[in-house]
């Protein structure tokens, strides 16, 4: 018995079952082609994608209002039905982990946008008062 598959190995050269192991050249475990380039492209040479930088917001600053104070307690949704009531928002994002405790809004012009943080600064939800500024610093006014 040999390791090598010259026909000698762990099987008696009958392929799928008919052995006791391995197998030979001509079936079983023993043989096992190269695969293809284009069903298993190499690994070397490419770079991965990493994590990214999380979803972000792809829309402009100027549409985008600022929440700070905001409770853990409450969700997406309690969110933007509190700024509703204020001003239509578009589109309502609470960050937490690092951003914990803030949150995005959108409104559909720059305008409404600056109409709202006014509106917005001080507003109670949750038991806690909002901090509303502008999404872009050095904007503040």
């Amino acid at each position: 018995m040999g390791w090598g598959m010259d026909g000698k190995g762990w099987s008696d050269g009958k392929g799928w079952g008919g052995g006791k192991g391995w197998g030979d050249a001509k079936g079983a475990w023993g043989y096992m082609p190269m695969p293809m380039y284009g069903m298993f492209p190499p690994m070397w040479g490419m770079k991965g994608k990493g994590k990214g930088k999380g979803k972000q917001l792809k829309v402009d600053d100027a549409l985008k209002v600022w929440l700070g104070n905001v409770p853990d307690s409450i969700s997406w949704k309690e969110l933007q039905d509190h700024v509703n009531q204020h001003m239509k928002s578009k589109w309502v994002e609470i960050f937490r982990g690092k951003g914990k405790g803030t949150a995005a809004v959108v409104f559909n012009s720059a305008d409404e946008a600056k109409e709202a943080i006014p509106l917005l600064n001080g507003s109670s939800i949750g038991g806690q008062s909002l901090v509303a500024d502008s999404w872009a610093r050095g904007q503040k006014e």
